[in-house]
C-alpha cells in the first residue's frame, strides 16, 4: 500500500529504522475488521474494495509518517490511494469482455478479514507476476 523504494536504493539499516518507527506510529491504531468486495472489474485487474476504508487509510498514513521519520523523502503521493485487494491481473493483451461476462450477475459473498499488523515486504515482478517475501511485521495497537 506504500512503497519505500527500490531494493537496490534503500539501505537495509534504513528499512529496519522505518520498521522501528512504524512500530511507534502503528501502536496508536487498533486492530480492525474489514469487508472485501463486491468485485470491481477493470481492464487490467479484478479488485475487491475495502469497507470501511478509514482504518486502512490510517495505517497508510502512519506508515508514511514512519518513512518520513527516517528518509528525507516519502515516495508516492499521499493522495489517490484507494484501499483494495487485487485478486487477478491481466498479464497480456486481450479482450476483458469475457472475464466481465463471467463475473456479471454472480452474487459473491463479500469476504471478511481482521487486520492485526502491517508487513514490510520485498516485492518483485521478475517473472511477469507479483511475488514477494516478508521482511518485517509490525503489530497494530
Amino acid at each position: 500500500m506504500q512503497g519505500i523504494g527500490f531494493v537496490d536504493e534503500v539501505k537495509e539499516r534504513d528499512a529496519r529504522a522505518v520498521v522501528d518507527a512504524a512500530g511507534e506510529h502503528l501502536a496508536a491504531i487498533p486492530a480492525f475488521d474489514m469487508q472485501l468486495g463486491p468485485h470491481v472489474p477493470d481492464p487490467e485487474a479484478i479488485v475487491l474494495p475495502v469497507h470501511p476504508d478509514g482504518p486502512v487509510h490510517a495505517v497508510r498514513s502512519a506508515i508514511r509518517s514512519a518513512i518520513g521519520d527516517v528518509l528525507t523523502e516519502v515516495p508516492e503521493n499521499a493522495d489517490g490511494f484507494t484501499p483494495h485487494v487485487s485478486v487477478a491481473y491481466s498479464a497480456g493483451d486481450g479482450p476483458a469482455a469475457p472475464v466481465f461476462r463471467a463475473l456479471d450477475g454472480r452474487d459473491f459473498t463479500p469476504a471478511r478479514a481482521r487486520v492485526t499488523h502491517a508487513d514490510l515486504i520485498v516485492l518483485h515482478r521478475d517473472h511477469q507476476m507479483y511475488e514477494w517475501e516478508p521482511f518485517a511485521s509490525v503489530p497494530l495497537g
